[in-house]
Parts: structure tokens; sequence; C-alpha cells
């Protein structure tokens, strides 16, 4: 095999690899089609990147939705790529090297105005350092109308949101209080929630059951949530900081309140557990036995709720 053909395979699999690492898979989709330029030096998301503040690598799996509705409220809101999924004759055409539509992004449009890809960046018309539109960007496409006229499909993005970089977001990091006790990073808060859990738990007389391992869960879940919400701020419709659990988007408010509920629903538990043991030794009923099932219950609904990130917030 020619040394030159050793050399593209490696170089097509370090680009593959750097695709990969999207937390997004419509990220890492649309990173793979045609039109979409990938290479060390003509590079789309790191020259958006550099524009807009965007950490690609770091968005959640959600954050790039799939829509065949070219009225999408986020067409004019949000970040857009316009995708063909076959080839097809471009009805606009002027040129003859216009008359075919590629398959892969015809356009990127942000806020409804097309993009155009410059050096160092990415942005509209008009901008004297930007030359050719992103995507394939055939003549006589490149309007909001006839883009929604032709393309199959789009690929939306609530841009604002996740913009990383501005002040605003940036103020909402820093006032982030993480349960009572205002801890102002997801490690110490993490720190902090095992420490309570151990401790509770070492109050424990007699023998563990599945309990133990339902809070242990809990905690971890909720670690897990709150460090993605740190590392990638995004603001939600009630202007609340929020993170993802099990593709879900939740408040990072409703993460810390339910998991500092079922910490202290635990410590409830621990209490209840041992004087049932109590009352079971003494012969005096069953009431404390009878309370701690009922608390059980509510932490496994808890544990549901964070499993499948819905109805969090109602704990």
């Amino acid at each position: 095999m020619k040394l030159s053909k050793i050399k593209n395979i490696i170089k097509e699999e370090y680009y593959n690899i750097l695709s990969e690492a999207f937390a997004d898979p419509n990220i890492r989709k649309v990173s793979k089609m045609g039109g979409i330029k990938g290479n060390r030096y003509n590079n789309w998301f790191k020259r958006f990147a550099h524009t807009h503040n965007i950490a690609w690598d770091k968005l959640p799996a959600g954050t790039l939705n799939k829509s065949t509705n070219m009225n999408d409220p986020m067409v004019k809101k949000g970040l857009v790529f316009w995708v063909n999924t076959q080839r097809k004759q471009n009805p606009y055409a002027t040129r003859d090297w216009d008359t075919t539509l590629p398959e892969g992004v015809m356009a990127v449009t942000l806020m409804g105005k097309v993009q155009y890809d410059g050096r160092t960046g990415v942005g509209p018309k008009g901008i004297s350092k930007y030359g050719d539109a992103s995507g394939h960007g055939k003549r006589g496409t490149l309007q909001l109308k006839k883009l929604k006229e032709i393309a199959d499909e789009i690929y939306v993005m609530d841009f604002e949101s996740f913009r990383g970089g501005t002040k605003a977001l940036k103020a909402k990091r820093a006032e982030l209080s993480l349960g009572k006790d205002k801890f102002k990073d997801a490690p110490a808060w993490r720190r902090a929630n095992l420490k309570r859990y151990k401790d509770i738990l070492n109050a424990r007389v007699g023998t563990r059951d599945n309990v133990d391992a339902m809070v242990a869960k809990i905690v971890k879940l909720a670690n897990e949530a709150v460090a993605e919400g740190m590392a990638v701020i995004k603001v939600g419709r009630y202007d609340e900081l929020v993170t993802h659990i099990n593709g879900n988007e939740v408040a990072m408010k409703d993460v810390t309140s339910a998991m500092s509920r079922a910490l202290r629903s635990y410590g409830e538990y621990i209490r209840q557990d041992n004087a049932a043991e109590k009352e079971k030794e003494s012969g005096y009923g069953s009431y404390n036995q009878d309370a701690s099932k009922e608390t059980a219950g509510y932490i496994k609904q808890v544990l549901k709720a964070f499993e499948t990130g819905k109805g969090v917030d109602r704990y």
C-alpha cells in the first residue's frame, strides 16, 4: 500500500475520533454530513465556537433536535442546519454548477440569517471577514423562504440557552447555590452529600436492606446531574439553570431539592427502622415498622424520578 494512502486512512480515522467526541448524537451526525467542513485547517465547528463561545464537545444529548417542521419556532430563534437527505435538482439555479443540490447540509442559519464561513469565525453576510456560505451554499437557495421549500429535514438548537460565554450566564453560575450550605462547585456538593449519606448509614442498627442502595443511587444520579449542569451552563424557559437526566431537561434547583429531601427521608427511615427493632423486641406493635415502609416507598418514588428524569420537581 502506498504511503500516501496510509496517511489518508490515518487522517480519516483521526477526524472520525474528533467527531466521536461530541456527546450529542445529532451533532455528531451533522458533523459527518457533506457540506460541513471538518478538517484540521477548515473546521466549521471550531470556527463557530471561536465566534460564539460554544463548547460543542460538552453539549449533552438533546441539544440538537431533528425535525421536518420547517416552521419550528427555533427556525427564527435558534441555530438550524438545513439538510438534504438525497441529491436533487436546484429549482433556483442560475449557473450550470449550481443545478444539483448535493446530499448533506445545504446551509446553516442563526436567528433566521444565513451563516457564512470566515478564516477564523462564522457569521451573517455583510461582515467583510466572512466568505462562502456555510454548508454546500448553492447560489439561489440562500434565503430562509427557499430553504424551507427545498430542505428535507432540519436540525435545530436553542442556541441562546447554551451560549456559555455571556456575562449573564457566568453570573448565574456564580450565583448558584447547591442546597442549604450554598456550595459554589459540584465537587464540594458531591463530597458533602456522600458524607451526609454515610453519616446517616452509620446510625443504622441491625442489617442493611435495599433502601440503602436506593439512596446511594439517588446521590450518584443527583451528583452526576449537577456536575453536568455546572460544566455546561444552560438556562431553561423560566430563566432557571437546567441540566439533563436520562435525556430530559430538569431544573437544577429541583435536582438539589429532591436529593436533599431524599437524604432527609433516609435519616427518618433509619430512625423509624431502629425504633421498629425495639418495638419488635418489646412487643409494642408495629407503628414504626409501618412508618418505615411508607418512608421507603417515598424514597423508591424519588429514585424512579431520578432514573427516568421525569417528575423530579415533585419531590
